[in-house]
């Protein structure tokens, strides 16, 4: 790393110890670098709050843990062979999403960090991914387990048996977290003032109450969840033992702060039959898989099956018309199409999923269809 010192960068260390946690602005999102790396795409551009321990090498800081490293601007790195644990408050950038001439990287030393780091003048995605930091200050170590220290230091707790209070955000509603851990249907979002985590093992119900994790509607109420904790994709995860209601806690942020704000757009990331497959059976069944957690409710009138005029054998106008049962398995995030009667051989068969259909969030779903070819 002796060549950094080409870089000329000036870094500035930007302190603010007295900043009151209920003085940040919405949209900040408590993260661990490894919540960064497995969801870049989702952080990129975003605020976070991130508990990391902090290295130098020449001009750079860097935060590390045991496995990641990733620079860090505007935070004086420490001396040679020393490690400072901070809370670095700044911008997530995964630097190849950008262009040179945007207005984010103008004011940035992007290109010198591609050059000095990368041998390049410009890194592609996911080859340079960094924090530009707004403030930075020494960690103050709690003996407390909340939900926010769960989720900026997860690892301290895995395993764990804790107790933790935060606002119901039902299945992801609210696009506090890049993804699901997929595990039911009853999983749901927690989240105390910056920081949530996934909750599943248990339906969210209990003595009085009954929650809906697709209905915005109860979205608010208070809950109390003893659970252990571990980690999926970077994302912490309570498996519940046990879950009540409880009464707010002072520190969060009110809902009327919380940003709401949408995930990348759902992809359909597998069919069967495929596309262009040819003897599907008369009696198969189609069946549909989603690259995330889908509005299930999105898809009614907005699937369509039909006999497309590519056929020479019979025309479309004297073909009976497609009868069909689609249902959206949540667990598996699959919408599975079953036919009413057998289909008719040797026809070509189009399956559509119109304009409308949804992620639980409101990420839109492309249009998209299907042909297959039913055998004899």
């Amino acid at each position: 790393m002796r060549g950094l010192a080409v870089l000329g960068i000036i870094i500035v260390v930007v302190v603010n110890l007295a900043a009151p946690v209920s003085a940040q602005r919405a949209g900040r999102r408590v993260v661990t670098l490894e919540l960064l790396e497995d969801h870049s795409q989702f952080f990129h551009g975003e605020e976070v709050i991130v508990h990391s321990d902090t290295v130098g090498e020449g001009v750079l800081a860097f935060l590390v843990d045991d496995e990641r490293r990733m620079v860090v601007i505007d935070v004086s790195p420490p001396p040679p062979g020393i490690r400072e644990r901070l809370e670095v408050i700044g911008t997530f950038y995964d630097v190849g999403r950008l262009e040179p001439e945007d207005p984010r990287s103008v004011s940035q030393p992007f290109d010198r960090l591609a050059t000095a780091l990368l041998n390049k003048p410009w890194p592609a995605v996911g080859e340079l991914k960094l924090l530009v930091a707004e403030s930075s200050r020494p960690v103050a170590d709690s003996d407390r387990v909340t939900l926010r220290t769960l989720a900026l230091n997860p690892k301290a707790h895995l395993d764990d048996g804790v107790t933790v209070i935060g606002r119901f955000r039902g299945r992801n509603l609210y696009g506090d977290l890049p993804d699901a851990p997929g595990e039911s249907r009853y999983d749901f979002v927690l989240t105390s003032a910056d920081a949530s985590v996934w909750v599943v093992g248990q339906e969210p119900k209990g003595d009085g109450f009954k929650l809906d994790v697709r209905a915005r509607i109860d979205t608010g109420r208070w809950l109390e969840v003893i659970g252990r904790v571990r980690v999926h994709e970077g994302m912490v995860v309570l498996d519940a033992g046990s879950i009540r209601l409880a009464d707010p806690v002072e520190d969060q942020v009110p809902p009327t702060q919380v940003r709401l704000r949408q995930g990348l757009a759902p992809e359909v990331i597998f069919s069967t039959p495929l596309g262009g497959d040819a003897d599907v059976p008369t009696d198969g069944v189609v069946r549909i898989q989603f690259s995330r957690d889908m509005d299930e409710d999105s898809f009614e009138g907005r699937v369509r099956v039909s006999y497309p005029a590519l056929t020479s054998n019979a025309a479309p106008g004297n073909l009976p018309p497609v009868g069909f049962e689609a249902a959206y398995r949540a667990l598996n995030r699959v919408l599975e199409i079953r036919f009413v009667e057998p289909l008719v051989a040797l026809q070509t068969v189009k399956v559509e999923l119109l304009e409308g259909v949804v992620a639980i969030d409101g990420a839109i779903l492309p249009p998209w269809s299907l042909l297959f070819f039913v055998g004899g």
